[in-house]
């Protein structure tokens, strides 16, 4: 390390819609050396240059554990298998010792893997979400959603330990934190909320909205609350027919009711031009790590109907940026966009105080700011080595987790 500026390796799983490139950028502007390091890849079905199918023996393992323990759902969850968890993990290992010269530090996406088995190097994460907060999540059958799949107790196992290994962890909210602490153990003081960047923020956010125009984006359609949505329009609709919804983002959606428009899938940069239409952006997720879509529409200038749900509140301030509700409550959510239609100043005040929101604590260069700090702490201190967890325990399927009190629920952002 030098005067304050880290070479770092940076394990990621790819894009993450966006958070990898921004992480990296905003790292890297502030003056440290970050080298990239894909650890995923060798064992997807199809070769990611020719999109052939490669039938190679770790691949078919791969599938085949994967058919056996999660069946139709296979697919979805081929990287969630006690396999492909050392499989990357050792990728990701021989990987880093191949690296001239050794970085100070390693910053890992996520806890998919660990970075290393062993792990050969001082290790940092940054973590959006953990399984026992997805495992938590109750089954939503208006959504048609069904309870979280269990990954199993090798896998828990694993995921403890590579935030035991840690020297810090850096996570998106303080929902995250509480999980850390709560879930596995983890000392408080190895913790640090540095938040996330909304990944588009104009110079100048013009409002060009009719006053009647609702916009959804997303790509899983039903576990951002689509379908409530879709409910709670129709009943808008009996009382405001002029009202109109755009849903952005899902390749397929369900019949739409009349006044409802599916505008497929929406390129980043097009985002911009696409809020500035929207009189009010709709996400009623059920299910969320995070929210970088609320952050995207309140650097636009755009009010949020959102849900009570993980980090949500930490987002979207309640009156003040936006609106939120029950979670897979169309009656409530249909209130609640009434109201927000008939109040247009105070939409547009809403509006107005989520971008100043964002600009104050989203945006990529203040989380980076946040995270250096980070980095530059654990980068100086004792790694603690690979050890189990504090008063780690096992993750039931599914559970009811307390809810925050409000105190709780405010992003502390170092």
């Amino acid at each position: 390390m030098r005067r304050g500026r880290l070479s770092i390796a940076y394990v990621h799983y790819g894009s993450q819609s966006g958070v990898t490139a921004a992480i990296a950028a905003a790292l890297g502007g502030r003056g440290h050396e970050l080298r990239l390091v894909a650890a995923t890849g060798d064992l997807e079905p199809r070769d990611p240059a020719t999109r052939r199918l490669r039938p190679a023996p770790p691949v078919v393992a791969h599938l085949a554990l994967a058919a056996a323990r999660y069946g139709r759902l296979a697919l979805r969850h081929r990287w969630n298998t006690t396999y492909a968890w050392d499989r990357h993990a050792s990728r990701a290992g021989e990987r880093l010792r191949a690296l001239a010269p050794a970085p100070d530090l390693v910053l890992q996406n996520g806890a998919l893997f660990a970075p290393g088995l062993p792990p050969p190097l001082p290790y940092a994460l940054l973590l959006d979400h953990t399984r026992a907060l997805a495992q938590a999540s109750p089954p939503w059958p208006a959504a048609g959603l069904a309870a979280p799949v269990d990954y199993g107790p090798g896998w828990r196992a694993r995921e403890a330990a590579v935030y035991g290994g840690a020297r810090v962890i850096a996570t998106f909210s303080a929902n995250v934190a509480r999980s850390l602490v709560r879930d596995y153990g983890v000392d408080r003081g190895r913790i640090a909320v540095v938040g996330a960047g909304a990944n588009v923020f104009p110079d100048e956010a013009p409002r060009r909205d009719d006053g009647r125009t609702l916009l959804f984006v997303g790509k899983d359609f039903r576990r951002k609350g689509g379908p409530i949505l879709l409910d709670a329009f129709a009943r808008l609709r009996r009382r405001r027919p002029r009202a109109r919804l755009l849903v952005a983002g899902p390749r397929e959606v369900p019949p739409l009711p009349e006044g409802a428009f599916h505008l497929g899938p929406v390129a980043t940069e097009e985002l911009p031009a696409l809020l500035a239409q929207a009189t009010a952006l709709v996400l009623p997720t059920l299910r969320e790590p995070f929210g970088i879509a609320f952050l995207d529409a309140m650097a636009c200038a755009v009010p949020c109907v959102g849900t009570r749900v993980e980090a949500v509140p930490e987002i979207v301030v309640e009156g003040v940026t936006g609106v939120l509700v029950p979670p897979g409550d169309a009656v409530a959510l249909a209130g609640a966009l009434e109201r927000l239609l008939d109040d247009p100043q105070g939409a547009r005040a809403m509006g107005a105080r989520g971008r100043a929101r964002v600009a104050e604590r989203f945006t990529w260069a203040r989380v980076a700011a946040r995270l250096e700090r980070a980095l530059l702490r654990a980068a100086g201190g004792d790694a603690p080595g690979p050890r189990a967890p504090r008063r780690a325990r096992s993750v039931p399927a599914a559970r009811a987790v307390r809810p925050p009190a409000p105190h709780e629920a405010v992003l502390t952002l170092l």
